[in-house]
């Protein structure tokens, strides 16, 4: 589940990057036009309608949003630190911005998924153990 979140959030860092490079839309626009893509988005666009900067309605979001999703600490960090300085610079700022969390993300998309071979190959040798364990105290 972490890695299909990483993933999403992924997608959504390169809709947000497209839609500032050839729309030049201001972020509520990009929130409102993604926020069923994403329920982190969902949460940050009611904040917004209730009157929350765009800082609170991301943070906001990420509570809401990431809660049973498998995050890690750092995760979580780097998708608030996306939120917290997106829209603090003119819209060159804000597409390095971007590529530079694109890249962040794609390492710890990686680092998830090497995590999830070592614990799936953990968790086969431990199934055969408990398995031969099990047949042995039968016999």
């Amino acid at each position: 589940m972490r890695i299909e979140t990483l993933e999403e959030f992924l997608k959504l860092i390169r809709f947000i990057e497209t839609e500032m490079r050839f729309h030049a839309l201001p972020l509520r626009q990009i929130v409102e036009k993604h926020r069923g893509d994403m329920e982190i988005l969902n949460q940050c666009y009611f904040m917004l309608k209730i009157g929350k900067s765009f800082e609170q309605a991301w943070k906001g979001g990420i509570e809401a949003g990431s809660k049973g999703r498998g995050l890690k600490l750092k995760d979580i960090q780097l998708i608030e630190h996306f939120g917290r300085d997106l829209g603090n610079s003119d819209i060159q700022g804000q597409i390095a911005h971007c590529e530079g969390s694109i890249k962040l993300l794609e390492v710890q998309i990686e680092l998830a998924r090497e995590e999830q071979k070592k614990k799936s190959k953990l968790f086969s040798i431990l199934g055969l153990f408990f398995g031969t364990g099990v047949v042995l105290l039968i016999s």
